[in-house]
């Protein structure tokens, strides 16, 4: 492989300025999709430290997280994604490890990030539209037990 091919990963702090309002704790962003120009989905690279996270989101498009380091957990929630401000129920915690793949449909209610004290690091693939457009993902407030608020 020529080394031209070879990139590091290293963090994307224009990314994560506009993104960080989305994330509890200290996060590392790259947007992998920008330097392979991939055409039909976002490719990204989430460092997580010390117990950091995603707030509750949803992507209007399927998304899959390959883990790449550490330990992590993935919290699925059953509730509406039309309402402004509702209550939410996790109805199942999955634990990340190093080598795992998870696949989160479209619309579906999640957050993912580091276990308390530990580092987590992931490749999110997030697909497209049918209609071949980036998917929106819609971020929420939410106190991670019951309740969630759109983020505008």
């Amino acid at each position: 492989m020529k080394k031209e091919n070879i990139r590091e990963i290293k963090p994307d702090d224009s990314l994560l300025s506009e993104k960080r309002n989305y994330f509890v704790g200290k996060v590392i962003l790259h947007d992998i999709s920008r330097v392979i120009d991939v055409e039909d989905q976002k490719v990204y690279y989430a460092g997580f430290r010390n117990g950091a996270r995603t707030k509750v989101h949803y992507h209007e498009g399927g998304q899959i997280l390959l883990v790449t380091k550490g330990k992590g957990i993935l919290v699925l929630y059953k509730g509406s994604t039309k309402k402004q401000k509702f209550r939410i129920k996790p109805v199942t915690k999955i634990l990340l490890k190093v080598g795992d793949m998870a696949y989160v449909p479209k619309h579906t209610l999640h957050w993912h990030g580091a276990i308390r004290k530990k580092n987590f690091s992931h490749i999110a693939f997030n697909s497209f539209t049918s209609s071949g457009k980036e998917a929106k993902t819609i971020w929420y407030d939410s106190d991670y037990l019951s309740f969630a608020m759109m983020i505008k």
